[in-house]
């Protein structure tokens, strides 16, 4: 930890225990010369005779001496101040080495078109919110052929994580015929993933434009999970699509439940998200929790956060749902629940990963198939979802 940064949390600190001495119910003040105290209930309120030294030290204290007395006070409560630092996460130990969240090694580019490093890569510590970037070796976008460069992202403490890329520069092949795009019939895949304990379902946006409920149900759908609306760039908005497709499910009889997409970077900007949530939800009756949904991890070093504020951000979420009679979940990708959401097994979790069979090794109540399904009643693509009925008592 940089020291001016220690020194500050020191006097904060000091400030925190003051106050606590001079308007607990335990440290009652007469005057400077009088001080009467009652047993503590817990440790928060407790306050020792050292404090109360101090306290009264302070009392008297000249305006020139406060700043001596609040950093003496600060350094002879290690103990206490360390327990803060390690709270705010500041005083963490920095063990682990940044890591690459979004890395993609082999980039093509078009003669002349500008190459940006960020539009390739995103990256995060589990301590350090400003993780140095160095890129060895060069691109010359203007002359085709394959460069190689060296991507470092380096912590503070001095770990360091490196990965090779080629940036390849060509003109494209023409492809007349566009190429023969891959999809999944929602009858295949209901055949397939089925059963006496499970249900099959979609979840959609604004993407997937008007859906026609009644055929969507008629083809064996039995929930939809709908985006709500969500934080980009800065600004809340509300799925355009949202209000008809939580009408149109409900009247066709179907489970329905909504996902927030996710761009918050502060506390403060969560509650703000769910209260504007809220809002647009208007108590709502929903069959399934809540669930949070950032993604945004090619851009997270440009959040000035840590991996511990992303999980922060997520307990704060749960909280603040929960103060509405609602329940939160995390959706995540099988790559990101293993090395991101390191509090994951306290949400019950909506697990993305496009395969046949997952070898996700965590809990989850539903899986995210495939992003490429087929249904009638629905334009374009659709994300399939398996619901795992006899864990959803752990997720209500």
């Amino acid at each position: 930890m940089k020291k001016n940064n220690r020194i500050g949390i020191k006097l904060i600190t000091a400030g925190l225990a003051i106050t606590i001495a001079l308007q607990s119910n335990e440290a009652k003040f007469v005057s400077a010369e009088n001080v009467t105290t009652e047993p503590a209930e817990t440790a928060a309120q407790t306050v020792t005779e050292e404090t109360q030294s101090w306290c009264l030290s302070i009392v008297s204290a000249s305006v020139s001496d406060l700043s001596k007395l609040m950093m003496d006070m600060a350094n002879s409560y290690s103990e206490e101040v360390d327990k803060v630092l390690k709270e705010m996460n500041e005083e963490a130990e920095d063990v682990d080495a940044p890591m690459f969240l979004v890395f993609n090694g082999s980039p093509s580019l078009k003669p002349g078109e500008e190459f940006d490093i960020h539009k390739y890569i995103g990256y995060a510590d589990d301590v350090d919110r400003d993780v140095t970037l160095e890129v060895s070796g060069s691109v010359d976008t203007s002359t085709e052929g394959t460069y190689p460069l060296k991507i470092t992202i380096t912590d503070d403490a001095g770990h360091s994580t490196s990965r090779d890329m080629n940036v390849r520069i060509a003109t494209p092949a023409p492809n007349p015929d566009g190429g023969d795009k891959k999809f999944e019939n929602f009858s295949d895949f209901r055949s397939q993933y089925k059963t006496d304990e499970t249900s099959v379902g979609i979840d959609i946006s604004r993407w997937q434009e008007a859906v026609d409920f009644e055929k969507v149900k008629a083809a064996g759908c039995e929930f939809v999970y709908m985006r709500i609306g969500g934080l980009d760039d800065g600004e809340l908005y509300t799925d355009r699509y949202y209000l008809n497709n939580m009408a149109g499910a409900k009247a066709a009889g179907m489970q329905v439940g909504i996902y927030w997409h996710a761009e918050e970077s502060s506390p403060a900007e969560v509650r703000e998200c769910v209260r504007y949530m809220m809002e647009v939800l208007a108590d709502e009756q929903l069959d399934f929790p809540i669930a949070y949904d950032w993604e945004d991890f090619k851009n997270f070093e440009n959040y000035g956060m840590n991996l511990h504020d992303l999980n922060k951000c997520l307990q704060i979420f749960e909280e603040e749902v929960s103060k509405y009679g609602y329940k939160a979940c995390l959706y995540g990708s099988k790559n990101y629940l293993e090395t991101v959401w390191t509090g994951k097994k306290q949400y019950p979790v909506w697990l993305a990963h496009y395969t046949k069979s997952t070898s996700y090794a965590g809990d989850y109540f539903m899986w995210q198939h495939s992003c490429i399904g087929k249904i009638e009643g629905v334009k374009g693509d659709v994300d399939l979802d398996v619901l795992y009925r006899n864990r959803m008592l752990n997720a209500e």
